[in-house]
Parts: structure tokens; sequence; C-alpha cells
């Protein structure tokens, strides 16, 4: 009787220690580079292992830049403001502004798919185009580094992601980066492969959901409150973005 006691107290001390580890981490702060304020959920690889969520790991690279590896995509991480609950990544392959592809494709599906993290605004993509006929109307979008003699690559900037009934029959999409952040005050977008290259080197924003990855893996599904704005582009075309705010989540019942 008195082991069975004390194993199911080891049980629930074990099990409070692991709770309140989940909700209430242990102060843990540190740097790489620029970025100076790296703490919960965040964590530095290295670190001890109290701080911060392994879930949400970054490193720091020989260069000393902060580095997000995020479904095999690399992205440098730009800024962190944890009372927004916003990081700001740059894809390494586009933050020199140099043509070429993006490390690794990434799609809105994908975010939302994780459960880490989700877009706090809408979610304007880039998305390359491969094309064996020239397309008149995207003449200033050429990408002129991966362009060849018998097919043309276009990059392609939309409020959404594309999909193959979205683009020509004789085209299709090879690769995509997601775009836009906090800072874009102005609803219009790039038209041109020059501008469009430019504003990848500022990067996307992410907002980190502890509680919707908690949810997930407790079998439910997180919701976002949504809220509407709206502005016109210089053709006085209405446009209506989403900005996603506090995730709710709602436990699915077991039959």
């Amino acid at each position: 009787m008195r082991n069975t006691i004390s194993i199911a107290s080891i049980f629930f001390t074990l099990f409070v220690i692991q709770i309140h580890a989940r909700t209430d981490p242990r102060p843990c702060t540190t740097s790489c580079g620029d970025i100076h304020n790296i703490g919960y959920p965040f964590r530095l690889r290295g670190d001890p292992s109290h701080c911060g969520d392994p879930d949400y790991e970054l490193y720091c690279d020989p260069n000393n830049r902060t580095i997000l590896d995020f479904h095999a995509g690399l992205y440098y991480v730009s800024t962190i403001s944890y009372a927004d609950r916003l990081i700001r990544l740059v894809d390494v392959n586009l933050a020199t502004g140099n043509c070429g592809l993006p490390y690794r494709s990434l799609g809105i599906g994908e975010v939302l798919g994780d459960g880490r993290y989700n877009r706090k605004y809408s979610s304007p993509h880039a998305t390359f185009v491969r094309c064996s006929e020239e397309i008149n109307s995207m003449r200033n979008n050429i990408v002129p580094c991966l362009t060849g003699n018998t097919y043309r690559v276009y990059l392609n900037y939309t409020d959404f992601m594309l999909y193959p009934l979205d683009i020509p029959s004789s085209c299709s999409v090879f690769s995509m980066v997601l775009s836009g952040s906090s800072d874009d005050r102005n609803v219009n977008f790039p038209t041109t492969y020059d501008d469009i290259r430019r504003k990848l080197q500022f990067g996307f924003d992410l907002t980190w959901t502890v509680e919707c990855r908690d949810c997930l893996a407790d079998g439910g599904y997180c919701q976002f409150a949504t809220e509407e704005t709206t502005g016109f582009d210089v053709a006085r075309k209405k446009i209506t973005r989403h900005n996603f705010g506090t995730p709710s989540c709602t436990l699915l019942q077991s039959s």
C-alpha cells in the first residue's frame, strides 16, 4: 500500500511539474547578433533545457545571424515583437535582393497546418511561375536569371496563394514565398519583378500560437477571431484585408 501511494505521489508531482513548465516557464533570455530579446517561447540551440520551448527553437549561424528552420526552409529572424506576438522572417536566399529562388517554397497552407504559427494579417504570396509561352501581361515580371531560351519564368504577386487553375495552361507554379508585414501601410501591391524582389528582402510576419499548438496536440481545433479592414488601390478598387485576433480552442468530443 505504501509503495502504491509513493508511486502515485511521484506521478502526481511529475504531472504538476510538467503542467507548470508548460504554462509558467522560467525566465530565460539570450541573444544572437541583432536579436537581443530571445525569450519564451523561443530558445537558441544549445540553451539550457529550461529555456523556451523546443518547438520554437532558433539557432545562431557562423555569421551571427538568427535562423529559424521552418518546414525545411531557412529564414533570417529580422525582429521579434513579444507585445504583438510577431516574428519577422526573411528567406535566406532572398535577403540580399539577388535574382533567384527562395531556399524552399512555402505557402500559407503549410503555415496553417503546422499549429505553431499563423498569419496575423492577410497572406500575400510571391509566386514563381514557369511558362512555355510568353505572357504579354507579365512582361515586366520576368525573372532574368531563371528564364531560358524555350521558357519564361515570371514572379507574380497576389493577395492569395495561386493554384494551377489561376494561371494559363502553358504555365506551372514551381515555387512561392509568403510576403507582407505589419509595416505595410499601403494596400498597393508591387507590380514589377524589381519591385517584388525588393519587397521580399523585408520578409514576412508570422504570429506564434503556443495555444493552438497545444490545442491541436489535445485533439482540438483552433479558430481565430477575424477583423476586416478596407482600403483602396490607385484605381480606387476596394480591397479588404483580414486581421486575425486571439485564438480560441475547441476540443472535439470523443465518441
